[in-house]
């Protein structure tokens, strides 16, 4: 059977949607304050780790069967302890919480808020409503490429375009912040932040599931369908994330002081509409937020049913809901503190895994995998055990000891392969 291409494009914003929350949000403007006459520069950097990653990834765990058994490349043991890192940092350790914390952020300075009480309530209500939506993953693309995606990309566009029809001020203001001197760099750093690639080797099952839902079981359509929707879905990013940091770049130009990607999105939509934009904009984050929410737990709830079968699925959701309902009430500025040391180290292994995924009978090159893997969490862990050193300064120098590591893998795979 091959879908529509309505069908196909529900498919596809739904991918998006999963992918699109908190961090989709608060980086991009953030680094268009940030980054002055590099601009340009910085933006392709986080394209490459916010976009490309992401539905590469996607593209990864659709040709392995999943993230475990593409872990299980480099070691059995390895492939539970590391797939398992990854639902729990995606999940509610530290994404999950993330959406409830700032979409209520937004909300407070909206509203002036204030006290624990209104946080509780909004983020027990935000976690109740992702958590029965969540309960059927395989209709995902019901409720989130139908409704809230549309929603969600026509918010944007009502603010993309006020800022363009209010006029922006002075663009003259220098970079800062490592984008004065390393603005690529810098700029891929921060799609780290975004959590996108390794979102992409667990949003796959449920990419998947929803595509089969369609009655579309084929291996080569079935694959074919995921890689048409994954590459839609860059091409949404791509215009998405330019909106975004263009009205962090108007917010810039008048001077919008820069503490943290929400603040600049708040002052920037108060300057264009008034009290009306602060309306907008947490209608924007709440449903971008909503949207991931419900994507990981259900992501979350079908790895931990198969890892632990003794507990159902309904059961998991519920549990994530819950844990990720306490964690988010530490606030939004807590969890990304305490996520960019765990990302520094999960990410470049990702990295690795989901390039190796391309490699023919990958599952023969054993050694490549583990020499690689192992190179590159060793040497993404050495600024965060030194952080004076160099390669603190230069936080992508972990990638040329990986490559070599990686050579001398696959070298030694051909050697063995030959002597069979």
């Amino acid at each position: 059977m091959k879908p529509a291409f309505r069908t196909k494009a529900v498919l596809s914003l739904t991918v998006f949607s999963m992918f699109f929350g908190a961090g989709n949000l608060i980086f991009p403007p953030y680094l268009a304050s940030q980054s002055g006459e590099n601009f340009p520069l910085a933006l392709i950097g986080f394209y490459a780790t916010a976009i490309g990653l992401p539905i590469t990834a996607l593209l990864a765990v659709e040709r392995t069967d999943g993230l475990d058994n593409l872990a299980k490349r480099v070691h059995p043991l390895f492939g539970i302890i590391y797939t398992t890192a990854i639902y729990l940092a995606i999940g509610p350790c530290l994404a999950i919480p993330r959406t409830a914390s700032t979409s209520y952020e937004m909300i407070q300075s909206s509203f002036a808020l204030s006290g624990n009480i209104p946080r509780l309530l909004y983020s027990l209500m935000f976690f109740l409503i992702s958590a029965a939506v969540a309960l059927n993953p395989e209709k995902l693309s019901r409720t989130l490429g139908r409704i809230t995606c549309p929603l969600l990309i026509a918010l944007i566009a009502v603010l993309t375009i006020g800022a363009i029809m209010t006029g922006s001020g002075d663009f003259s203001y220098a970079a800062s912040n490592g984008y004065d001197t390393s603005p690529f760099s810098r700029g891929f750093m921060e799609g780290y932040q975004t959590m996108d690639a390794i979102a992409g080797l667990v949003f796959g099952m449920i990419a998947v599931m929803n595509i089969k839902a369609l009655g579309i079981d084929e291996r080569s359509q079935l694959q074919k369908t995921e890689a048409e929707a994954g590459l839609a879905a860059g091409a949404i990013f791509i215009i998405v994330y330019t909106a975004i940091a263009s009205v962090g770049r108007f917010a810039a130009s008048h001077g919008v002081p820069a503490s943290n990607g929400a603040d600049i999105l708040s002052a920037a939509s108060l300057l264009i509409f008034g009290k009306a934009g602060s309306v907008i904009l947490s209608l924007i984050f709440i449903a971008a937020c909503f949207n991931t929410c419900t994507g990981l737990i259900s992501s979350c709830s079908v790895y931990f049913e198969k890892l632990c079968p003794a507990i159902p699925r309904k059961a998991w959701v519920f549990i994530f809901a819950a844990v990720s309902f306490i964690i988010s009430n530490i606030g939004l500025d807590g969890i990304i503190s305490i996520s960019a040391p765990v990302l520094t180290l999960l990410y470049p292994v990702a990295i690795v895994l989901i390039i190796l995924a391309f490699i023919p009978d990958g599952e023969k090159y054993r050694y490549v995998h583990r020499i690689a893997s192992a190179a590159a969490l060793f040497f993404s862990a050495l600024p965060l055990i030194f952080p004076e050193s160099t390669m603190a300064s230069y936080p992508l120098l972990w990638m040329i000891p990986t490559i070599i590591s990686a050579l001398i893998g696959y070298a030694i795979d051909r050697r063995k392969l030959r002597e069979l």
